[in-house]
């Protein structure tokens, strides 16, 4: 399974690769769990934040949130609604699209909740 990623900038020095894609290959049949610890989001892809606290929104891509990625989280959190394998996520040519939007320094348990929440 093909796997395109992209995320946003962070600032502005940041803006000079933007959307700062990236195309990886995962076994096929993995779930949202499975594909993100393999994918080791949100650390080596996602930028280091100083101050140590960044939250994001990994979105499929449709927009349809996923998961929230902490800096200060060891690991992704799957949304509790995300169920099945990655690959229903994959459009017409078979990849899945994937983006983690920038929540710059909220709170990632408040972000998680209120998501989770619907």
């Amino acid at each position: 399974m093909r796997i395109h990623l992209t995320r946003d900038s962070v600032a502005a020095g940041d803006d000079a690769d933007a959307p700062h894609a990236a195309a990886l290959a995962l076994p096929d049949g993995l779930d949202l769990p499975e594909a993100l610890a393999a994918l080791g989001l949100p650390r080596p892809y996602l930028p280091l934040i100083g101050g140590g606290r960044a939250s994001w929104i990994l979105r499929s891509g449709d927009g349809t949130p996923l998961a929230v990625l902490a800096q200060q989280w060891p690991r992704a959190r799957p949304l509790p609604g995300v169920r099945g394998p990655l690959a229903r996520l994959a459009g017409p040519e078979g990849d899945v699209r994937l983006h983690a939007e920038y929540q710059r320094q909220l709170d990632p348990d408040a972000e998680y909740d209120r998501l989770a929440a619907g």
